[in-house]
């Protein structure tokens, strides 16, 4: 019998509970049709913002020209990632055991007010990785935005919001599918990390 094969579904619920970055609308659902009404199916209308819960970044986010979501390649949304626990505030420190077979790394900050210093940015440049994800509500800390600048001008995607409990560090293949939103400079993403050698079937 082969063996059990874990899989980690990293996307938070979207729900009205989900926290938000301030300034961003929260998430609604409104009901227009239901089952439970009478009527002959049920259907509903969504109000979020496009950085909802886990979601993806586009370089258009803060570049004038940068690509959009739509324009991404769907194999730089495969890739294998290296997951770190950070703590809060990120460094170039905990970038120094990278795994180097990994395309992106993830930083388990454990804190949804957790950050990339502008040293840890510039290392990820330094490494040519292809995504940055994090727990944190955002890469930057509040009020800034010089890491989302610095990653997405090198035309790095971010993924921001995972839910990483229970997840173990080390090496996965990360696959974070946005919606195919034209012109949209995010997207929220179903994310999943999966075992490093399905990076070598998928791809």
């Amino acid at each position: 019998m082969p063996p059990h094969i874990r899989i980690y579904d990293v996307t938070q619920n979207i729900s009205s509970m989900l926290p938000v970055y301030p300034g961003d609308p929260g998430f609604s659902r409104e009901v227009l049709k239901s089952l439970e009404w009478g009527d002959p199916y049920t259907l509903s209308a969504l109000h979020l913002s496009a950085h909802a819960g886990t979601h993806i970044d586009a370089p258009s986010h803060f570049i004038r020209g940068g690509r959009s979501v739509h324009e991404i390649p769907i194999e730089r949304l495969i890739m294998m990632v290296d997951l770190i626990d950070s703590g809060t505030v990120v460094s170039p420190e905990n970038l120094s055991g990278l795994n180097p077979l990994a395309e992106g790394v993830i930083f388990r900050t454990g804190s949804l007010t957790g950050y990339l210093s502008e040293g840890a940015a510039r290392a990820c440049v330094d490494r040519r990785l292809k995504l940055i994800g994090t727990d944190a509500l955002s890469v930057d800390s509040s009020e800034e935005d010089a890491v989302h600048r610095l990653l997405l001008s090198n035309d790095m995607l971010i993924l921001e919001g995972l839910y990483l409990e229970g997840v173990p560090a080390g090496v996965h293949t990360l696959l974070c599918m946005p919606l195919k939103i034209e012109g949209a400079e995010a997207s929220p993403v179903r994310a999943i990390l999966a075992p490093a050698e399905w990076h070598q079937w998928i791809l």
